[in-house]
């Protein structure tokens, strides 16, 4: 079997992240400047807002650094910036793990919402 394009994988994790986020996929995975991110949350629809810009890999390990958060902090204008990260496992884009990346405050203020609503 032949090693996917990076579009496909891209076009796997987005449909992913869209489903879990219930979502809307970007044109041009968010190369438009007025429609930025990979996924977008409506904050008419939705409390939590999210904007996710994913990144995936058949690599051991995906780099995120201060200037990649910094620019999904811009580009998610009003939702809640989060960067959804993709290991596949094999050529027929099977998942071997999946991690999301948000900030502390978001995540304290999920915890408790979660602990709040448990």
């Amino acid at each position: 079997m032949h090693k996917p394009s990076t579009r496909k994988m891209s076009e796997a994790h987005e449909e992913y992240i869209a489903r879990v986020l219930g979502g809307r996929r970007t044109r041009n995975s968010g190369a438009v400047w007025s429609d930025q991110m990979d996924v977008r949350n409506d904050v008419r629809d939705d409390l939590y807002a999210f904007a996710a810009d994913g990144k995936s890999t058949f690599g051991e390990s995906i780099g995120v650094s201060k200037a990649m958060w910094q620019k999904a902090v811009e580009q998610s204008n009003d939702l809640i910036p989060c960067l959804p990260l993709r290991f596949y496992g094999t050529y027929r884009l099977d998942v071997d793990l999946d991690l999301w990346v948000i900030d502390g405050e978001t995540f304290e203020m999920l915890l408790e919402i979660a602990r709040d609503n448990g």
